[in-house]
């Protein structure tokens, strides 16, 4: 047999780097972004709403776009990995100005401002995150070697989350002010900045790290053509599977992150707690990481990822049972939950098995776009997530920068915890519809070999 091409071990451990980068920008955002709008900004909640619901509308056609010009692109650096290294410095500069305010309070400039930097924002997250989740099936040859890439990424993304969860309260407090209690949009504003920094050099080194060893057959990419791109998508039956699992779980997680900011302020009473509540998860999924390629190897990708869901609701539901005085409790729920938050790289690996599967049966090889399918399921859930979850708290009575009803709080806890809880059990069944197991994913990827020899 044919020697497999595998990623170098600096490329594996420098992936993560990627998402590490991606946290410092976008967990930013969607942990942050509400709460500067509503507390900040003044925006209503139907207006935060409309913006990030338009703005996924766009991306439902941004999107696929984009993955089908990243998967056509030619160049000597392969066909992904420019895109990371020329749009990241535009991301980070779209970043810090969504968290900017020039025209002051609601008027119909300052929704403006909010709406198109964010769409804009959005859109260069696209363009370099979606060649960038491409990377991971395009590394390697081997089907484990690709559990431990996208594990890598896992640990990169946790870890940038809890760099961001931890220090992002306090340096938003400390660019606020002296004495400040709470953040101000130059707090935040400044904060960007610092993240962004950062970023650009942990993008820039997956660029120079990794390589594309699986290429398309010779002639098997055609002229783009939006048609045959939703058609080749439409037609991959795994990859609607895996984009349906990542939908529901994506609106439970990313959905929840955006207002968990609110459950610590006025359910648990302190705006410093945000950094240890949103820590603790990043931080025992990191260490849950470590243990997925074992895991994925002796049960598969499949039942890792529907149990890790399964327990994560547990988690949830126990920090929703939790009177709001009883930290232990919260606490105890928050590293359930996050111990078990380990299914992202098997959804990452997954996908790669969905395009090996459409590229069998076609001859087509579609990287791009079926990251763009799921990178779109990613900020459907989050938008859906953040956008139903502030109009339910605003139908629960909340009220920004007042003392919370009985009631509101009631529902802040709802739409934080038990909600995504429901969503996680869904999410976990959805999986069941997923037939193809690791041994098929290792025939198929062997079966194209054979056609390209």
């Amino acid at each position: 047999m044919e020697k497999k091409k595998l990623a170098s071990r600096a490329a594996v451990i420098c992936y993560s780097f990627g998402d590490l980068a991606s946290q410092f920008v976008w967990t930013f955002v969607g942990s942050y972004l509400t709460l500067f709008y509503s507390d900040v900004v003044g925006l209503a909640p139907a207006v935060i709403s409309a913006i990030m619901l338009i703005s996924r509308i766009w991306d439902a056609v941004n999107d696929p776009m984009m993955g089908a010009i990243c998967e056509r692109t030619r160049s000597r650096w392969g066909r992904f990995r420019p895109w990371i290294a020329f749009g990241c410095p535009f991301l980070v500069i779209l970043s810090v100005l969504t968290f900017t305010n020039p025209f002051g309070g609601g008027s119909k400039a300052g929704i403006m401002w909010a709406a198109i930097t964010y769409i804009a924002a959005s859109m260069l997250y696209t363009l370099v995150n979606i060649p960038y989740s491409s990377l991971s099936g395009v590394m390697t040859e081997d089907a484990q070697q690709r559990n431990q890439i996208n594990t890598s990424r896992n640990i990169g993304m946790n870890l940038g989350m809890v760099i961001v969860n931890a220090c992002s309260a306090g340096l938003a407090l400390k660019f606020s002010g002296a004495g400040a209690e709470v953040a101000t949009g130059h707090g935040y504003m400044m904060t960007a900045v610092v993240y962004g920094i950062i970023a650009i050099p942990l993008f820039l080194i997956v660029f120079f790290t990794s390589r594309e060893h699986v290429k398309p057959m010779e002639g098997s990419q055609a002229k783009f053509s939006i048609k045959d791109t939703i058609g080749n998508l439409v037609k991959n039956k795994y990859l609607m599977i895996v984009t349906l699992i990542m939908l529901i779980q994506m609106t439970a997680f990313m959905g929840r992150i955006a207002v968990t900011a609110f459950y610590v302020i006025y359910c648990l009473g302190s705006f410093q707690m945000i950094a240890v509540i949103m820590t603790i998860p990043s931080v025992c999924s990191i260490i849950g990481s470590f243990f997925v390629p074992f895991f994925a190897k002796k049960f598969g990708k499949r039942n890792v990822l529907m149990f890790s869901m399964i327990i994560q609701a547990v988690g949830l539901l126990i920090m929703f049972l939790a009177p709001f005085d009883n930290m232990k409790m919260v606490i105890a729920g928050d590293v359930v939950f996050g111990l078990f938050n380990v299914g992202f790289p098997m959804t990452l690996s997954m996908v790669a098995d969905s395009v090996d599967y459409m590229e069998l049966k076609t001859g087509v090889r579609t990287d791009g776009t079926a990251y763009a399918t799921y990178g779109l399921a990613t900020k459907i859930g989050n938008a859906i997530g953040a956008s139903v979850g502030v109009m339910l708290l605003s139908a629960f009575g909340y009220v920004a920068n007042q003392q919370q009803t009985p009631q509101a709080m009631t529902g802040i806890n709802a739409v934080v915890n038990l909600i995504p809880a429901i969503l996680f059990v869904i999410a976990a069944i959805c999986c069941l519809l997923w037939k193809l197991s690791d041994k098929d994913a290792d025939d198929i990827r062997a079966q194209i070999k054979a056609k390209q020899s």
